[in-house]
Order: structure tokens, then C-alpha cells, then sequence
């Protein structure tokens, strides 16, 4: 499986999937790792396999040193894990994984309200701690400027994909957001 292939090539500690098409309480299984999924719970009646859902492996030895909880599961296509060291209560993380459904879909949700849902959950992020977002935005955001001038210090970005979707502006805009907050 190309999936586990990778995994083990490029020695992954964590890693946050989208779209993993996981129904019911089915998992990712990949020897030396835990996984924490949120699958979709509503899979159209026509539909073949599932769609959607997001997860995260985490490799044992993390899971060792840290306690592993599942932070917030409240919103479908968001998962916030919290890994919290064993030794020292303050070395706390957050990791987040999203699957925003493309804008065409008949999966599509209103993209305000999922950006609105997703900053008011890292605002619950205590302040000092670290958290890690990853995942499928489907924001397509060609070169718009998603950092602020004089307050990110960030290499220039690459774009090889010249084109904007609706979704692209309130993903540049939450971006541009979440560097002054933090």
C-alpha cells in the first residue's frame, strides 16, 4: 500500500490524512503507529464507499512519551488531537487536520461558516501552546499574499497553480488572520 510505503520511506513521527473515505468505526492500520480518524457519519445512500473524513497516525513512541487525546471531534471534517508529555504538563501540542468538501460539491458547506468554526476552535487553544494545522482546504488561492508584510518573516512561495476559487480569499483571509493572533 503506497500509503504505509511512505509512511515507513520518509520516517514520519505524525501525520494528518484527508479524505481517508472511512465509514463507520473503520481505521487506518499501519504497524508502529496509532490512528485517530474522524470518518464521515452520513454517506449518500447511492454511494459505493465513503467520502470525506480526516485522521491522524501518530507513531508509538510519541504515544509513549505523550498522552494522546482527541481534543475536538464536534465539526465533521475537523479533527484537533492533543498530545501532552507525560514528564512536563507545559510541552503540550496541537495537531488539526481538516477537509473542507470542494466548493461544487454536493458535500460543499458554507466556507464562512467552516473558517469561522475553525479559528473559534484555535482560539481554544490554551495561549503558549503550540498547534500544527494540516489537510485538504480545496482552496485554490493562486498567488494571493496569505502572510502579512513586516510580521511574517517567510520565504516567497512557489506558485505553480495560478487559480482562485471562492474558497481561496476566506483561506488567504483566515491565514492573514491567524498571524495576527498568534
Amino acid at each position: 500500500m503506497f500509503l504505509i510505503s511512505c509512511v515507513k520511506h520518509y520516517n514520519l513521527d505524525i501525520l494528518g490524512l484527508a479524505e481517508t473515505h472511512l465509514t463507520g468505526d473503520k481505521v487506518i492500520s499501519v504497524e508502529g503507529y496509532q490512528w485517530f480518524g474522524l470518518n464521515r457519519k452520513h454517506i449518500h445512500v447511492r454511494a459505493k464507499s465513503g467520502s470525506g473524513g480526516v485522521g491522524i497516525l501518530i507513531r508509538n513512541s510519541i504515544c509513549h512519551e505523550f498522552d494522546v487525546t482527541i481534543a475536538d471531534n464536534d465539526t465533521e471534517g475537523i479533527l484537533w488531537i492533543k498530545l501532552e508529555n507525560k514528564t512536563n504538563a507545559n510541552n503540550v501540542l496541537y495537531v488539526c487536520v481538516v477537509y473542507l468538501p470542494p466548493e461544487n460539491s454536493t458535500r460543499a458547506v458554507n466556507v464562512h461558516e467552516f473558517f469561522d468554526n475553525l479559528m473559534t476552535k484555535v482560539y481554544t487553544v490554551p495561549q503558549g501552546n503550540t498547534f500544527y494545522m494540516c489537510g485538504d482546504w480545496n482552496s485554490r488561492c493562486s498567488d494571493f499574499v496569505d502572510s502579512i508584510t513586516g510580521i511574517d518573516n517567510l520565504p516567497d512561495r512557489h506558485v505553480v497553480d495560478f487559480q482562485c476559487n471562492s474558497y481561496g480569499k476566506v483561506f488567504v483571509n483566515f491565514l492573514q488572520m491567524l498571524a495576527v493572533v498568534f
